[in-house]
Parts: structure tokens; C-alpha cells; sequence
């Protein structure tokens, strides 16, 4: 089961990871495309990631258990990249624990580029496609409206978050230099220009007072909940027979908490970050479904944890987290 499709604020890129979690799926269910004039292999690698990560996945259900397959543990090393309105992703298995019997996975890596999926061997021939999979990643992992737009707010969201302190774009008010500032008749220094242009063009998704980027998109358009137990705020969102509600927590204003209710499933996620300098990183985003199957309640368990994280796209402050070997 590929739960993480559904449900793309998960992960980072919009959920993208979850390509390489369904490879095998997706072979069969989607019909090959060939990219005229551009051989696939040119799929295979990145010259540079925006973000990357080691992605360590956990997984167990209850009807598999029933069939004696235990927990699935695979680990990947993620390479993507944001272009200004869709993601170029990488994701290349480092190990797995795949207990099927009688099943060999031979696709290593999974790419993601411009509207085409394809996965290959690990000696770089092809494995699947390249295969058509919708005009951007956010068609491939069916990513609603708060979704695609917390992506353009901050492209990195799903791993990492900046203290709303920090420029992710110049120009900013605060990196703005003197030479710019003007002078009126009475002496007195007014407003650089391009201080009032960002934070101008800063007002969007202000509905609920959040000024985190990724998160205050993710809300602006939502129902507000009494808060939690925990003491977060909660919101609503409702996209079709999809309902989710989004915990926030009210001082660092950082997304800890999903719940995703369809008419068969509902899910529960909880998202654990940690401080660093100029904002937060994803440390592990856990869940637990509960999905009705041929009348019968299956429960699964699931964790990703996130390993050396970095976020270097040069249009965006640096942010990183070295994790330690065991």
C-alpha cells in the first residue's frame, strides 16, 4: 500500500518520496512515453539539490503481518530540486529490507522531471519508463490547492522551516543597504523603496496571523478549530470526501500534527522538528491509518525518519542538520 500518495504534506516535495516507495506499481499501471530527442539516462543523475536527505522508512501492517511479512524498512538518499513551479526530484535506494517472497526489486533509483517518472537499475540501465505521470509533481502525488500553494510559498516546507526572521528571497527589509534609503525635504530618512516592495509582497496568507511560510499557506484557507488538547491550533480543511485537520503549535508556528479522515481510512500523522540556526529541521514524521478493506479494519504503522538533512538552493538561506553514525 502506498498510503504516502494520499497524503503528499508527509514528505517533502510534495510527497515526491513516495515515487520511489510505488515503483514497482507504477510500472504496471502506467503506460510508457518515450521523451522524443532526450535519451532517459539523462534522468539518472542531478547536478544539484535544492534539498537533500537520507530518508529511512518503517512501515508494518496488519494484513500483511496476517501473512507473516513483517515490518519494511527501506532507506533512500533524496536529491530535489524547486524550478519556480515544479520540482526535479532523485531518490536512489540505499538498502532494503523487502520480504516479499519470491519478488526482486531491480529498480535502484527513481527520478522525477518535468512531468516524466523513470527508474533504474543500479547499473543505470532502464528499469521503467520514462513514464508519463501529469503535468507536475503535484499532479503525480494528487496534491490539493493548500498543498501546491505552501509549496510556492516555501518549496523546502516538508523538511525544513526558516524562522520568519530570515530572508528567503532577497531583497528583504532587513538586508536592505543605506545607499538606498531616501531623504526627504525635512531631513528625515523615509522607507527604502525595496523595503516597502517586500514587505508588500510579504502579506499573503495573513488570514490567521501565521507568518511561518509553508505553514500560514497551508492554513489560510481553512476552518479554525478550538485548540487541542496540546494546546495547538487546529484547522479545517475539507477537499472533496477528504477532511484534514493541521495542529499547529502557536509559538513556534510549526505544522506537529495531521488528520486525515476519508470515507474508509483515517490517518494520524505527527511531525518532529529540531532547532537549528535560522530555523527548524525535520527530524521523523510518523503515522498511524486505520483503513476499512472488504469490511475488515486494517491498521498500519509507519515512520520516516530524516538524516542529514541540507537545504543549499541558492535562492533560499542554507539550513542543515548533520546526523550522528551510530
Amino acid at each position: 500500500m502506498c498510503k504516502r500518495q494520499k497524503h503528499p504534506t508527509l514528505l517533502t516535495a510534495a510527497g515526491l518520496l513516495c515515487v520511489a516507495a510505488c515503483a514497482e506499481p507504477a510500472r504496471e499501471t502506467l503506460s510508457p512515453l518515450a521523451i522524443p530527442n532526450s535519451p532517459s539516462g539523462n534522468f539518472v543523475s542531478m547536478s544539484s539539490c535544492g534539498a537533500s536527505f537520507r530518508a529511512i522508512s518503517n512501515e508494518t501492517d496488519s494484513l500483511m503481518a496476517a501473512y507473516g511479512i513483517g515490518t519494511t524498512v527501506d532507506t533512500m538518499d533524496v536529491c530535489e530540486m524547486w524550478g519556480g513551479s515544479d520540482y526535479q526530484f532523485q531518490a536512489v535506494a540505499i538498502g532494503s529490507s523487502e520480504n516479499l517472497p519470491g519478488f526482486t526489486d531491480t529498480v535502484q533509483t527513481v527520478t522525477y522531471q518535468s512531468g516524466y517518472a523513470a527508474g533504474y537499475t543500479q547499473t543505470g540501465a532502464d528499469a521503467s519508463g520514462p513514464t508519463s505521470v501529469g503535468a507536475t509533481a503535484f499532479d503525480l502525488v494528487r496534491a490539493d490547492d493548500e498543498t501546491r500553494q505552501a509549496s510556492y510559498d516555501d518549496p523546502y516546507y516538508g523538511v525544513s522551516s526558516h524562522d520568519p526572521s530570515t530572508c528567503l528571497q532577497p531583497p528583504c527589509a532587513a538586508m536592505t543597504v543605506t545607499t538606498n534609503i531616501q531623504t526627504s525635504d525635512a531631513g528625515k530618512s523615509s522607507a527604502p523603496a525595496q523595503a516597502s516592495l517586500y514587505i508588500a509582497s510579504d502579506t499573503l496568507f495573513s488570514k490567521y496571523g501565521i507568518v511561518r511560510k509553508g505553514v500560514r499557506a497551508l492554513v489560510n484557507d481553512s476552518q479554525e478549530l478550538p485548540p487541542s488538547m496540546r494546546g495547538y491550533r487546529r484547522f479545517k480543511s475539507v477537499n472533496g470526501d477528504r477532511t484534514i485537520v493541521r495542529s499547529v503549535d502557536p509559538l513556534t508556528q510549526l505544522l506537529m500534527e495531521e488528520e486525515i479522515t476519508l470515507p474508509d481510512e483515517i490517518m494520524r500523522i505527527t511531525h518532529t522538528w529540531v532547532k537549528v540556526a535560522g530555523g527548524y529541521i525535520k527530524t521523523r514524521s510518523a503515522y498511524v491509518s486505520a483503513q476499512k478493506i472488504s469490511g475488515r479494519t486494517v491498521t498500519s504503522f509507519g515512520s520516516i525518519d530524516f538524516q542529514n538533512v541540507r537545504i543549499s538552493d541558492p535562492a533560499y538561506a542554507p539550513l542543515s542538520l548533520a546526523t550522528r553514525e551510530n
